[in-house]
């Protein structure tokens, strides 16, 4: 199936780096705010556009149905990653039908250093988007863990992703 933008160029529904409608400026803290005098775009690690509208719109303002974001061993203490990148999927500017954060951690000693820190902003970005964390820590390979809106995760309980 051929799918056309509506200046006539051909694209596919996966993109990756797709930037992002809204404009962003970063704070002294690093934390990213939305502004209308922003000076750049945020981009999409991952993003699937909605095929009802891609003949109705430009390549730079498709709408977008999901975006994922992919953090690995963002564990650092007063790391700010998972709250930015929660900003640019649950965002409104955005219109993103569906946000996923997915957290990745290996090998990283900071991990267990800041671990309450990590789940502080890992479940308050699953108040907004869909989250999954997957830990390996070369000694065991726990299953993965996924959050819904607001719920606490259950091993292997893929079904809070849908």
């Amino acid at each position: 199936m051929s799918l056309i933008t509506s200046e006539g160029h051909d694209t596919i529904l996966l993109h990756k780096e797709y930037p992002t409608i809204a404009l962003y400026e970063r704070l002294p803290s690093g934390q990213l705010k939305e502004s209308g005098q922003g000076r750049r775009r945020g981009a999409f690690d991952i993003s699937v556009w909605d095929p009802r509208f891609i003949s109705q719109r430009e390549h730079r303002k498709q709408k977008v149905l999901c975006a994922a974001e992919l953090a690995l061993n963002e564990c650092s203490s007063g790391n700010l990653h998972t709250i930015n990148d929660t900003l640019k999927l649950a965002g409104s500017t955005n219109e993103i039908g569906y946000g996923y954060l997915l957290f990745f951690v290996r090998d990283d000693p900071n991990y267990e250093k800041n671990s309450d820190q990590v789940w502080k902003y890992l479940e308050a970005a699953s108040k907004k988007v869909r989250v999954a964390f997957a830990l390996v820590d070369g000694k065991r390979k726990p299953k993965p863990k996924y959050l819904g809106f607001g719920v606490r995760p259950n091993d292997g309980d893929i079904t809070q992703l849908l």
